[in-house]
């Protein structure tokens, strides 16, 4: 007998309730326990008797109740290594992004982007933020004990990340002095990595060597710990290094060790389980996965099924399956969850094939042999934690205890359960809880070791402080009182660093290039291999070219050459470019080539389609002479830049020139069209008024005027000054700019000169004011002019005529037009006054 009774049947449905009164979900899977509430009991036979029995096993006699665990003081080990976090101040969103837009004003004035772009970025990166910080998918355990027996220093070693960014791994020592144990802190890395470290892992298997993995963000590397007879330390090659490449490229999310052979197992974020064998550095995929139900959780865990070496355990938020890697995809799912409670944590399962686990709302034992069903499971009443971890520890008499810990507080959970003669699992103790007093409460580790009666757990913080504490039961003496540190070595830790160059900082590393090398310049081989395949695919596309300008969803802003046509009528590439020009296409082949130069090219049937299309042949010809011509004509002319011919050039290469001319020539040649689906708008059939002036027609391009976006009040459009307008009415599209002439239109006697301007509208008549009486008098015939022997003598002068002429014909030239230009004299353009006669006195009178 396993499992206690419950009740299977199926409630009605209550009806809805609303407001604090509402139902609540219960937790899925099998009857739980839970403080004040029923439990379930059954009859069990004890010395051919029944008595009945329960979850809850209290014992009232002292002698028998389970014993209870101790908190011994709290020691620091190892110092934090890593700064303290940052305090952002608490602004709101939008002082964020007032913020952000002033300061892209102050250092990028060239560049105009939106508040509302920069409200999105913000909310979106502050929304990434919080997920991160209530769960991070990617961190795992980075805390681990290595046991060697053979070591100098001692059988026991301390495992951790340290340095500023987590970058440094750190193995330090055990010492048994004086039947005690004394930590020994080291100050020096045994290796660095390039990117921090966020999981550790360690062997289990019974071997001649440990291996330890660690998993950062660029790879996972395997380290084989050995120990080299008469060495003082630690030997610790490398062993096996693992990329996204070797597992699908997918960054992995947890990594475990198999129980007897050295193989690695990791899993990615999409379920992937992989198999990489440490003997020969193979990786294979040994189960796809069954894909998350919720696809924004990347929740995969993995643990050990016993001593299986064919299998594992694999968990996701809702899942909990047993992998049996000799069956391919085949998975048996031993527990489901279908509320909103999320699975936090899986434990390695022993030869009692129990698994512990624990979830956002209950802490569950599974049994393998039983699936699809719980045998116990207790509610923790703890807040939505998906960081609550499991771990089991036994101590004397075969005493389990089941600690659940979390890396957001300094609480820690006891769970006595343990399995009796009955079979049946039951909890000895109310579950209780301590608090280690530490000065951080963010943690990323947490590792277990075991001293006979005594246990001594170890917890790292985010900021590499190392602690421990000792926990004992109850009624037993704490002889050793716990672990003890030794401190570190001044020499170790302060340690002086000369000043390195730039020359003595670099740092070798190999990289094979041949597969990039070979993936963009493929021999001719693969080429034609290639070509033959998409044979049928280059015949489909110059039947689907002519219906281009037809099956487009929506009209191309820019303007397409006949390769951007050639483009975006096939399927999309593999491997995509930066820019279509740069991409590959089917139509670049031996066949393209032919089917251009036999003038088989469909050419006339895209220009009909399309709104507007324009030859720049002689454009690119003015830039290089090779391209002048045909197809034919542009490849007989590239032959100037062959190889110079000589024995040693292998065939091959020969082969791959002439193939490389032709696609050149071919390129070059669809070119030299430019099509668009957009027709260009054409002239205004009326001029504008001359009080405001002609207004700039845009065609092809339009103008994007700057806004101030943090306005309110509505903004003009920008109007442009008078002489933009003028000089722009002058030109059109379409004419030729050897062929423009300029005509001054300020002088009477200008003339159009102009060659193939439009005449738009009406011609405007020209009404002129009739002349004055005095021109009229002054417009006299024209004189035939004869030779003659005498000079030419003036005309008599009438006194008193001319003066009142003169005057005269002044103030008519005054009214004919304004005059704006400043004349001569005291007054300016003002007509001067009269002189004021001056009377003379005369003395009359005499003596």
């Amino acid at each position: 007998m396993e499992f206690w009774p419950e009740d299977n049947q199926i409630q009605a449905k209550s009806s809805k309730k609303h407001g604090k009164g509402k139902s609540k979900t219960s937790p899925s899977g099998p009857a739980y326990l839970e403080a004040g509430r029923i439990q379930a009991v059954t009859l069990v036979e004890n010395e051919s008797r029944f008595e009945w029995t329960s979850p809850l096993h209290l014992s009232k006699s002292i002698l028998s109740k389970s014993p209870k665990l101790t908190v011994g003081p709290i020691v620091e080990v190892f110092k934090p290594t890593r700064p303290p976090s940052l305090n952002m101040p608490a602004t709101s969103l939008v002082q964020r992004v007032e913020q952000g837009a002033n300061f892209l004003r102050t250092h990028f004035p060239e560049i105009e982007i939106a508040a509302e772009l920069v409200r999105a970025e913000l909310s979106a990166d502050a929304q990434a933020t919080h997920e991160l910080d209530q769960y991070d998918p990617f961190a795992g355990n980075v805390l681990e004990l290595l046991q060697v027996p053979d070591a100098v220093d001692g059988s026991h070693f301390l495992v951790f990340p340290m340095g500023e960014a987590n970058c440094d791994l750190n193995i330090s020592p055990f010492e048994n002095l004086d039947q005690r144990l004394t930590f020994r802190p080291s100050a020096r890395p045994v290796r660095s990595f390039a990117t921090p470290i966020m999981q550790l892992a360690l062997s289990k298997f019974s071997g001649l060597d440990n291996f330890l993995a660690a998993r950062t963000f660029g790879s996972t590397v395997v380290l084989r710990i050995s120990v080299d007879s008469g060495a003082p330390q630690l030997a610790i090659p490398e062993s096996a290094v693992i990329f996204r490449d070797d597992i699908g490229l997918r960054p992995p999310l947890d990594i475990m060790f198999h129980s007897r052979h050295p193989d690695i197992l990791l899993v990615n974020d999409e379920g992937a389980v992989y198999k990489c064998s440490l003997e020969n550095n193979i990786s294979q995929l040994a189960f796809s996965g069954i894909k998350n139900t919720d696809t924004g959780d990347k929740f995969w865990r993995l643990a050990r099924a016993g001593s299986s070496e064919d299998g594992c355990l694999l968990s996701s938020s809702k899942n909990i399956q047993e992998l049996d890697f000799r069956t391919a995809d085949l998975a048996l799912n031993l527990l489901s969850i279908s509320t909103s409670e999320r699975l936090t944590c899986v434990e390695h399962s022993g030869e009692d094939f129990l698994i512990r686990s624990a979830s956002t709302e209950r802490i569950l034992w599974i049994d393998r042999r039983f699936p699809s069903r719980a045998l116990l499971g207790v509610t923790h009443r703890r807040n939505h934690d998906r960081t609550l971890a499991v771990h089991t520890m036994t101590m004397m008499h075969d005493s389990q205890y089941c600690l659940v810990t979390s890396r957001k507080n300094n609480l820690v959970t006891v769970y006595d359960v343990s399995r009796s003669e009955d079979q049946l699992l039951h909890m000895n103790n109310m579950p209780y809880s301590f608090s280690l007093d530490m000065q951080e409460d963010r943690f990323s580790g947490d590792a277990f070791l075991g001293l006979g009666d005594q246990s001594a757990m170890f917890r790292i913080t985010e900021r590499g402080r190392v602690s421990c504490v000792n926990l004992t039961q109850t009624g037993i003496r704490d002889v050793l009182g716990g672990v003890h540190t030794s401190p570190m070595e001044v020499s170790a830790s302060r340690e002086k660093r000369r000043e390195m160059a730039p020359l003595e900082a670099r740092e070798f590393s190999e990289t094979n290039m041949r597969p990039a090398y070979e993936q963009l310049f493929p021999s001719v081989n693969v080429i034609n291999a290639q070509e033959e395949e998409d044979a049928e695919d280059v015949y489909d596309l110059l039947e689907e070219l002519p219906a281009f300008w037809q099956k487009l969803d929506a009209p191309v802003e820019q303007v397409l050459t006949t390769y951007d046509i050639l483009f975006r009528s096939g399927d999309a590439p593999k491997h995509r470019s930066r820019a279509d020009f740069l991409s590959q296409s089917i139509f670049n082949s031996t066949r393209g080539y032919r089917i251009v130069s036999q003038g088989r090219f469909p050419v006339e049937e895209v220009r009909k389609g399309a709104s507007w299309h324009s030859s720049i042949a002689s454009v690119i010809g003015s830039l290089d002479e090779t391209t002048v011509g045909d197809i034919r004509g542009i490849t007989g002319r590239l032959h100037n830049f062959d190889l110079a011919s000589s024995p040693s050039i292998p065939a091959p290469a020969m082969r791959r020139q002439d193939k490389d001319r032709e696609q050149l020539a071919l390129d070059l040649t669809l070119s030299k069209e430019i099509f668009s689906s957009t027709p260009f708008l054409q002239s205004s059939g009326s001029d504008d008024a001359e009080e405001s002036g002609p207004s700039i027609r845009f065609r092809y391009l339009q103008p994007v005027p700057k806004r101030d976006y943090y306005s309110k009040e509505e903004q003009e459009n920008s109007a442009f000054p008078l002489g933009v307008r003028l000089l722009l009415d002058e030109w059109d599209v379409g004419m030729d700019p050897e062929k423009y002439v300029f005509n001054e239109t300020l002088g009477s006697d200008g003339e159009t000169n102009m060659e193939n301007k439009p005449h738009r509208g009406k011609k405007r008549e020209n009404f002129r004011s009739p002349p004055s009486p005095l021109l009229q008098a002054q417009s006299l015939p024209a004189i035939t002019a004869l030779s003659s022997t005498q000079p030419t003598l003036l005309p008599p002068r009438v006194v008193g005529v001319e003066s009142r002429v003169t005057q005269c014909e002044e103030i008519e030239s005054q009214s004919l037009m304004t005059n704006t230009q400043v004349l001569s004299g005291p007054f300016g353009g003002r007509p001067a006054a009269a002189k004021k006669s001056s009377m003379v006195k005369k003395r009359m009178g005499g003596f």
